[in-house]
């Protein structure tokens, strides 16, 4: 894939609800990441032992009921933002990291998006070196 001149764009909450340890997934990659996306997961493993691990992957009403996990802004999941972001710049990362705004609980209206983007905010601007 690279050498057809391919490059990564890292969304960590895919690889959580894989249970796959992202920053270790990231950090043979960092060169080839131009862009990530800060999504955020929350887990509930107690009902991937109903739906199991691909969860409601064929039949649901709600698009983002997947039965098990369910994406979150940043700060209110499971995602370690902490070390996510440090093993991007210490892999020398300079590309962009963009929120990405699935999250259920704070959508459907503007004025619930803006309070999930300032969460979001709150929680990833102390990390982030401009």
């Amino acid at each position: 894939m690279f050498d057809l001149g391919l490059y990564l764009n890292f969304d960590p909450s895919h690889l959580m609800w894989m249970g796959i340890d992202p920053v270790e997934a990231l950090k043979p990659y960092v060169d080839r990441i131009p862009h990530a996306q800060a999504k955020d997961i929350q887990l509930f493993p107690e009902k991937r032992n109903h739906y199991g691990w691909p969860g409601k992957a064929v039949v649901r009403e709600d698009p983002f009921d997947v039965g098990w996990w369910r994406y979150r802004v940043p700060g209110l999941g499971e995602v370690d933002w902490l070390r996510v972001v440090d093993a991007l710049y210490e892999g020398g990362f300079d590309g962009v990291l963009s929120v990405e705004h699935e999250d259920p609980v704070w959508g459907g209206t503007e004025d619930r998006i803006h309070t999930g983007l300032q969460v979001a905010h709150r929680t990833l601007r102390p990390l982030i070196v401009a």
